[in-house]
C-alpha cells in the first residue's frame, strides 16, 4: 500500500504586503507606547526633596571618612570609596554574616531618593508619625532613611540595635550610634532613637563576647541613648512594640521602616524571608507564625518599607551595584522613573486588533489585496 502526501487547498487571506502592512502597524505603535510615557507622579511630586535627602547623605560621608580613618585605617580594597561605612569581616561586636558586595551597593547618596519615594507611596506625608527599626548592619541605609524623613519632616520614633553583621558599623569605638552622634554634633541630622539595644541573638548580644557587648554599650552610653535590656526574645519584641506605642501618643503611624534583617523586627530564620523588601501592605500567613515587629505594624495595617535584599532594590530603582568611585547625587533611574500611559496602551492595541481583523476578515480588503480585478488570480496552494 502506498502512502501519499495529502495536499490542501485554502484562500490566502492576508498577502505577503498585508502581513508586512501589519508588522509596520505593531512596530509603529509599540514605539508610540514606549515613547509617550508618563512621568511618575511621585518622582514629579518629591523630585526636590529627593535631592535635597541625597545631599545630605552625601556631606554625611565627608563628616564620617577622617573620623573612621582615625579610629581605623580604610581599607581601600572592600571600602573602594574610602567612605568609611564599610567596617570589616569580624570584629567584637560582628553579630552575623553579611555580604560585602551588598554593603558596597549601600555606599550610594541616592538610597536617600529612594527612601523619599518608598515613603510617599506608603503615603507619608509631612508631621506624620514614622516608626523606625535600624542596626549597624547597614550604616548608608540608615543615613538615607534618616535624611529622607528630615527632608520630608515627618516625625520617626526610632529604636536602633548597637551591634551589626559583617562588613558593617562594626568597628568598636565607631559603630552606628557613634556614627549619628558626630553628625548630630556638626548639625547634619537632628534625628535621635528614642532607645537602643545590644543587638544581635535575643536582641541582647547573647552571640557577642563579653568584650563586645561592653563596647555596644559604651557606645550607647556615649549617645546618650536609653538602653534596652530584653531577658529573651519574646520580651525583646514586646518591648519594641510597647515603646513604638508609648511615643505615639496615641496617633497612628502612617508607616513602619525597617533597615536590615533584625531577628526582632523580621523573625528568625523561615519567617524573615516572608517578609518582601520594598513597601508592602500584607505578609504570608506563615509571616505570622512567630511575632515579630513587622508583623505588629502590617496586623495594625501600617505599611511597612524594609530594606533588605539591597542588590535587588538597588537594580529595582535604577542604582549601581557596588560602585568603586563616589555617585553623584541625582544619578539613577530612581529619579527618572516613568509609567506607561494605560489609556493609550490600551486604545492602541484596540487599533492594532481592528486592523488585523480588518485585514483577515473584511471582503473588500481582502479582494483588494488579491488583486481579483486583475483576474482574479488571489488563490495559491499551501501545503
Amino acid at each position: 500500500m502506498k502512502s501519499y502526501t495529502k495536499i490542501y487547498w485554502r484562500s490566502s487571506q492576508v498577502p505577503t504586503w498585508g502581513l508586512v502592512f501589519l508588522a509596520l502597524a505593531a512596530i509603529l505603535i509599540f514605539a508610540i507606547a514606549e515613547g509617550v510615557q508618563k512621568r511618575d507622579p511621585i518622582v514629579e511630586a518629591h523630585y526636590a526633596t529627593m535631592v535635597t535627602a541625597s545631599r545630605t547623605v552625601r556631606d554625611a560621608i565627608e563628616v564620617i571618612r577622617p573620623i573612621r580613618g582615625q579610629v581605623e585605617p580604610i581599607n581601600p580594597e572592600f571600602d573602594p570609596q574610602r567612605s568609611g561605612l564599610i567596617g570589616s569581616a569580624t570584629s567584637i561586636v560582628t553579630t552575623t554574616r553579611g555580604g560585602l558586595e551588598s554593603k558596597q551597593t549601600s555606599v550610594n547618596p541616592n538610597w536617600a531618593a529612594v527612601a523619599v519615594k518608598l515613603l510617599a507611596e506608603a503615603g507619608v506625608q509631612e508631621g506624620d508619625l514614622v516608626a523606625v527599626a535600624v542596626s549597624g548592619s547597614f550604616p548608608g541605609l540608615n543615613l538615607a532613611v534618616y535624611a529622607a524623613l528630615e527632608a520630608m519632616g515627618a516625625e520617626p520614633v526610632i529604636i536602633a540595635s548597637g551591634s551589626s553583621s559583617q562588613w558593617g558599623a562594626n568597628i568598636p569605638n565607631m559603630l552606628w550610634l557613634d556614627m549619628e552622634r558626630e553628625l548630630r554634633a556638626v548639625g547634619l541630622i537632628s534625628l535621635k532613637p528614642i532607645a537602643a539595644s545590644i543587638g544581635g541573638v535575643e536582641d541582647r548580644g547573647a552571640d557577642l563576647p563579653r568584650e563586645g557587648v561592653e563596647s555596644v554599650r559604651q557606645s550607647i552610653q556615649r549617645a546618650d541613648i536609653r538602653l534596652l535590656e530584653p531577658n529573651n526574645y519574646q520580651e525583646a519584641v514586646a518591648d519594641r512594640i510597647a515603646l513604638y506605642r508609648e511615643h505615639s501618643g496615641g496617633r497612628r503611624y502612617a508607616a513602619f521602616v525597617n533597615v536590615g534583617g533584625g531577628a526582632t523586627i523580621v523573625g528568625p530564620p523561615g519567617i524573615d524571608s516572608q517578609f518582601r523588601s520594598g513597601l508592602q501592605r500584607s505578609a504570608p500567613a506563615r509571616a505570622f507564625a512567630v511575632d515579630t515587629v513587622m508583623g505588629y505594624f502590617l496586623r495594625e495595617r501600617v505599611p511597612a518599607i524594609h530594606f533588605i535584599g539591597v542588590n535587588t532594590m538597588a537594580e529595582r530603582h535604577g542604582l549601581p551595584i557596588a560602585p568603586d568611585e563616589a555617585v553623584p547625587v541625582g544619578s539613577g533611574g530612581v529619579y527618572t522613573a516613568s509609567t506607561y500611559r494605560r489609556g493609550l496602551a490600551f486604545f492602541l492595541g484596540i487599533v492594532l486588533i481592528g486592523l488585523t481583523w480588518l485585514m483577515v476578515y473584511s471582503d473588500g480588503i481582502s479582494s483588494f489585496w488579491r488583486g481579483k480585478g486583475k483576474g482574479g488570480k488571489g488563490v495559491r496552494p499551501m501545503v
